[in-house]
């Protein structure tokens, strides 16, 4: 149809009636062509609209100009649907752990990705296996809080292998793989714990000694390990303060409350104990109450208790006076970082300038708990959905 038509030569003299019907025939077919024509040209638009083929090569012979058709081709190549991000968790049985989770999901959310959250529910294989069968689905990337630090390195390597990038939050594995890591800087938690603990200890003899529990979040990853270490760096300076009990409460409601009794019964002198993990300070609190050695900051048997994290029901305890200081750190901000940098990563090509990003913590007692400052901070247990 792009030529000129070729004209058909009459057969021989024929009569008027047939020379009329020829004339007839030929008068439809050029208004059937018109109309092809327009047909095709109304298409043609609808196809620029669209941003949908109409079966050519050029965007000007379907009627859309240059400029729109590099406008089509800008957004079918940012389409942000096209990431896909595989998510493994420990398990969901924390507020600190949900919380992540809903920043993770607040992330994608917003910049219109897609994930594929599991959580692993404490079980080393289970995550294995998670990583693996994001490996086999094709994920864009990987984004882990990992179970343990040194048995996940196979399996992280194998992602990067397949050219799959590895993200952590919260936990790291102790591999170069590891693309980056996004949470808080565990040892200075630790720090920051046996610090308040110390000064809880002199303003409360005149001196610094004291019998201290360390009740450990983990024994495998790298925060649990992490926040126990600067726990001691601090600690061990003062020969006078005994650290009488080292656990792991696991972060678990019935293992913390299991080992903290048998802990306090075995240590008729205990004054104070850091519990690196909100779970583990609730189980604590249960142990103290059921052993009748639970006592507000009053009293002159109050045993000093820090948590990590910033749990709603750490908050209460605090308020109550139970409980005597939280190092906050923020999971939903967290998760959403984790999460903004992995997609600008993925869509921009450049991997991030660090391979550590440390979220800041701040130490939540009675004198700031309803501060501006811990406000500005953010206060993620009264941001999490039911």
């Amino acid at each position: 149809m792009k030529g000129r038509r070729e004209r058909v030569k009459p057969g021989g003299r024929g009569n008027r009636r047939q020379r009329t019907e020829k004339k007839v025939r030929a008068g439809i077919s050029a208004i059937c062509i018109a109309c092809l024509l327009l047909l095709l040209s109304g298409c043609s638009v609808l196809t620029g609209k669209t941003g949908t083929s109409a079966g050519t090569d050029s965007a000007g012979e379907t009627g859309v100009s240059e400029s729109e058709a590099a406008g089509d081709s800008e957004t079918d190549s940012g389409n942000e649907k096209e990431i896909v991000l595989g998510v493994s968790l420990n398990s969901l049985r924390s507020p600190f752990m949900i919380a992540l989770k809903q920043g993770i999901q607040e992330a994608a959310d917003e910049l219109g990705i897609e994930i594929i959250a599991s959580n692993c529910n404490g079980n080393l294989q289970t995550q294995s296996n998670q990583i693996r069968d994001f490996i086999v689905q094709e994920v864009d990337g990987i984004l882990m809080e990992p179970l343990d630090a040194d048995a996940l390195i196979e399996v992280v390597e194998e992602a990067g292998e397949a050219g799959i990038p590895v993200y952590c939050v919260d936990t790291t594995v102790n591999s170069d793989t590891v693309t980056c890591t996004i949470g808080s800087d565990s040892v200075e938690m630790g720090r920051m714990a046996a610090e308040y603990i110390v000064e809880c200890l002199y303003e409360k003899y005149g001196e610094y000694r004291g019998k201290v529990v360390n009740l450990l979040a983990s024994v495998t990853t790298t925060s649990g390990l992490n926040r126990s270490i600067g726990f001691h760096e601090v600690i061990d300076q003062y020969p006078d303060i005994e650290i009488v009990a080292e656990q792991n409460g696991a972060l678990q409601l019935d293992t913390a409350m299991n080992v903290m009794t048998n802990i306090l019964q075995a240590n008729e002198s205990v004054d104070a104990i850091w519990c690196s993990g909100d779970t583990n300070v609730q189980g604590s609190l249960q142990a103290m109450k059921w052993l009748g050695r639970l006592y507000t900051v009053e009293e002159e048997e109050h045993i000093i208790l820090v948590s990590a994290d910033g749990a709603a029901e750490s908050l209460t305890a605090i308020r109550e006076g139970t409980m005597d200081a939280c190092i906050s750190q923020n999971p939903l901000a967290m998760g959403r970082m984790a999460v903004e940098m992995m997609v600008e990563s993925l869509r921009t090509g450049e991997e991030p300038e660090e391979s550590f990003y440390a979220y800041p913590l701040f130490t939540i007692t009675r004198d700031n708990i309803d501060s501006q400052e811990l406000e500005e901070y953010g206060i993620w247990s009264e941001e999490i959905e039911s």
